[in-house]
């Protein structure tokens, strides 16, 4: 781009962008021969860019965008490799523990509850929003929106709500098989009644949330159509909604996953097993941080209009809590599976207590139907049922 070149230059854009970039060059020091300036001034391409969006239709703002960026040899960042490396590593260790789980179920003759076929259903929808990674990543995600064919972004889109109706459900479901597998686990008593309140509000929230996922906007096609400014419609503000549900989702995660930390501490076990077992149950937390993390990268998608760059923390976040939120649902199955290999580590014998006062009482393996040893022998389901008479 020269003195020579830039009437062509500005011809070859729409004339919108041509009056923009004339503008911002009479603002600016540089002269009209001087490509180095023009293109390396952040100024003068901010104000000439920042004016295309704002005085040109969208599909011509961004097609400025892109010619005018090349002709300057600007390269295009790209992070499009990202999130399917991560849905695919980490999708691929929640598949793992998923089965495992389920084998040292069915293999070693215990019974399946609803624990594990929640934590199943709960593994399908995060397995669908994990492969949504791919065809997302071929359609554009993780590169500049001006770099994207339109047909692409489009579709790009589609693919993002088929991705977002099956967050919902997915966190949902994994939270449900922790509240199951807690009434697996512990006796009958106050605690319970706050397990099926918590489940309660867990199966409304994640409806709720799906359907609002569904229909956020009307027509439903207008959101993968509503960026070309050529389809009529509204929305509901996607920025206020996610601020509350995660809000909402975080203090969820936080009462389930704290919900058997009291209890627990309450076993008669040695202070080393204890400890293992309340670290394996903490380990939740880390849905939490995932989740705070998740939410900072929504609040920076919500205020952006590069959406195919900047969406694409919040859906490798998305992916990532889903996947490590089941890996931790499937974490008491580990001790079982473990105890051939480090049998120092998980000894075979019992001891638990609900009362403070009550000294520790040996407990024989109870061999029933629903026999489970899910915290194997750092504490057994055996032990906990034992106390409920």
């Amino acid at each position: 781009m020269n003195s020579t070149l830039l009437p062509e230059f500005l011809s070859d854009l729409p004339a919108c962008a041509a009056q923009c970039f004339e503008t911002a060059m009479n603002a600016s020091s540089c002269a009209t021969s001087d490509r180095w300036c023009i293109c390396t001034g952040e100024s003068l391409l901010e104000s000439a860019i920042g004016c295309y969006s704002l005085s040109c239709p969208p599909k011509e703002s961004l097609s400025s965008t892109n010619y005018t960026r090349a002709a300057c040899g600007i390269h295009e960042e790209s992070k499009a490799s990202l999130t399917p490396a991560l849905a695919g590593s980490l999708g691929m260790l929640a598949l793992i523990m998923t089965c495992l789980r389920v084998s040292q179920r069915t293999m070693m003759k215990h019974s399946f509850g609803w624990d594990d076929g929640l934590i199943v259903m709960a593994m399908g929808c995060a397995a669908i929003l994990n492969l949504m990674a791919f065809p997302m990543q071929k359609h554009g995600l993780g590169t500049n929106i001006w770099t994207i064919p339109f047909e692409d972004i489009t579709t790009q889109l589609k693919l993002l709500l088929i991705a977002e109706i099956f967050y919902m459900p997915a966190e949902a479901l994994t939270q449900l098989s922790f509240l199951a597998f807690y009434l697996r686990i512990f006796p009958p008593g106050h605690f319970c009644y706050i397990v099926y309140a918590l489940a309660a509000i867990s199966v409304c929230f994640g409806i709720s949330n799906t359907l609002i996922m569904i229909f956020q906007c009307l027509p439903v096609s207008y959101f993968w159509n509503s960026w070309s400014g050529e389809a009529t419609g509204s929305c509901i503000n996607i920025s206020t909604y996610s601020w509350y549900r995660a809000a909402m989702q975080i203090a969820m995660d936080l009462s389930i996953i704290a919900l058997p930390i009291y209890p627990l501490s309450k076993l008669a076990l040695s202070r080393r097993k204890k400890t293992l077992v309340l670290l394996m149950f903490c380990t939740g937390f880390l849905i939490t941080v995932v989740s705070c993390l998740r939410l900072q990268s929504l609040i920076r998608f919500s205020k952006s209009a590069n959406i195919s760059m900047d969406n694409n923390p919040a859906i490798y976040w998305s992916m990532v809590e889903c996947d490590v939120a089941i890996v931790c649902a499937c974490m008491p199955c580990l001790p079982a599976l473990l105890k051939p290999l480090l049998p120092a580590c998980f000894g075979s014998r019992y001891y638990a207590t609900t009362d403070e006062q009550t000294p520790p009482v040996k407990l024989e393996r109870i061999r029933r139907k629903d026999e489970f040893s899910v915290l194997s022998t750092a504490v057994s389901e055996d032990a906990l049922m034992a106390s409920r008479g």
